[in-house]
């Protein structure tokens, strides 16, 4: 196989796809993801992010297309979710201390303040890539901007480039596809131990994304904090759950589903699960407890 390498957003990626296929893979795939990390990251000044967030309750935006449509997805899955889920969460993270980028063992010990959410949406997507800011809230892309990275990126290369196969780890989510005997075999990394694996699964197409809050954690005086919030109160989420992986055909829903594990109680979760992706899996791993998988639509 053909692989690639790189270190962006602070997560190593890496991409391997079939031998013979032109180099020129590479360059698109590395300009892409540098682009995203670039433009899209909440913890850059003056660019594409910053600009919209920067916005007056008023005033519009033209943003590239790619960012547009980034965007209007993660406003489908608020919806979706009925805000469980939510790209508006920046100034919220900033409050917990999550204000530069991982890793970091404290955050400023300062008087916590939650900032009120807003029942209505903060940006109306107007067409023609015109944002417009309707409410103080700011968006946070987090780890969507990279599953949709990944899913376009996979996109591309198997309509483009016209791979048999190939896969797209970035840091653990992953895009992969097969059109013929290739198989993955996918590994599910312990949740206190990165270094060990806890289970497996094998797959030819599909999306695998793992949320964890242990290491995206840290203490904010003496209050331990992670990044895992919920979007209706803005408040860290309470569980007892450490880890959960989602496996599905598009990363977008894995992302957000995986994020929905730490949220819902498991009917619920259940019931999500077969409304909004008719064929799934998941993986959740709890405080004392033995993981196991639960299927959605799959015999």
């Amino acid at each position: 196989m053909e692989t690639l390498a790189l270190q962006i957003m602070n997560t190593e990626f890496y991409i391997a796809m079939p031998k013979g296929v032109h180099d020129t893979w590479k360059d698109k795939a590395e300009k892409w993801l540098q682009y995203v990390a670039k433009e899209w990251s909440r913890f850059r000044p003056n660019n594409e992010l910053s600009q919209l967030n920067d916005l007056k309750i008023g005033e519009t935006l033209c943003i590239n297309s790619m960012l547009y449509d980034c965007l209007v997805q993660a406003d489908n899955y608020f919806e979706l979710t009925q805000g469980l889920f939510s790209p508006y969460l920046k100034m919220q993270m900033e409050q917990h201390g999550y204000h530069v980028s991982f890793p970091f063992i404290a955050a400023p010990s300062t008087t916590y303040q939650n900032k009120s959410l807003v029942a209505r949406k903060p940006f109306q997507f107007l067409g023609n890539q015109q944002v417009m800011k309707v409410a103080e809230q700011e968006i946070d892309l987090g780890g969507f901007a990279k599953g949709y990275a990944i899913e376009k990126l996979a996109n591309w290369l198997k309509e483009e480039i016209s791979a048999d196969f190939g896969l797209i780890d970035g840091g653990g989510d992953m895009q992969m596809w097969s059109a013929g005997e290739k198989t993955w075999t996918i590994g599910v990394a312990d949740a206190l131990d990165i270094d060990k694996e806890i289970s497996s699964i094998k797959m030819k197409t599909g999306a695998i994304a793992t949320s964890n809050r242990v290491y995206r954690s840290w203490m904010q005086g003496t209050t331990k904090k992670h990044h895992l919030l919920n979007g209706q109160t803005g408040e860290v989420v309470e569980t007892n759950v450490l880890q959960a992986s989602v496996v599905t055909t598009s990363l977008c829903d894995a992302e957000v589903g995986a994020k929905l594990c730490f949220l819902l109680e498991e009917t619920e979760l259940q019931q999500w699960f077969e409304k909004n992706c008719m064929k799934s899996a998941r993986f959740i791993v709890k405080e004392g407890h033995t993981a196991t998988w639960r299927m959605t639509g799959v015999n």
